[in-house]
């Protein structure tokens, strides 16, 4: 049986969120509940339309997650809750060559990703006016450089 609620957001429903519970969105993605610890729920998403198929994970307070992920939702996003039948792991691996997976986004990053973006948040545009005291020929010589630099 499936609901549109997380498991043990509503009483009457009488179920509880654990690991192994899982969810289906209309456009294929997949949400795996991983742990749900000292109120805190790990859980995974998987976007099969991507390709490769990507895997998202983190980590919610349990309340909040249940508010989230239970219809109706602020976002409007309707999932479909199973707690009583495994994860189908087929639609995910069946797809997918075997492989690695990084803990975060930013250990898939390269170096040179990491280095540009870091340098697209330090970057400014600098006045060359401000050169008190140089020459105006080598206060353009400079701003050559830099904009050869730049292109």
């Amino acid at each position: 049986m499936s609901t549109n609620d997380v498991p043990g957001y509503k009483p009457a429903n009488r179920d509880a969120l654990a690991m192994g519970c899982w969810a289906e969105h209309d456009d294929g993605s997949l949400l795996l509940v991983e742990s749900v610890e000292g109120g805190r729920v790990v859980y995974c998403m998987f976007d099969l339309s991507e390709d490769p198929i990507i895997e998202y994970r983190d980590a919610m307070g349990e309340g909040g997650f249940k508010k989230s992920f239970s219809w109706p939702t602020d976002t409007g996003d309707k999932w479909t809750w199973h707690d009583k039948t495994p994860f189908p792991w087929d639609r995910v691996v069946g797809e997918a060559p075997p492989g690695s997976r990084y803990a975060s986004v930013q250990d898939q990053m390269t170096a040179a990703k990491r280095v540009a973006k870091h340098r697209a948040l330090h970057r400014r545009k600098f006045d060359y006016s401000r050169l008190t005291g140089v020459p105006a020929r080598i206060r353009d010589k400079l701003q050559r450089a830099v904009g050869e630099l730049r292109s």
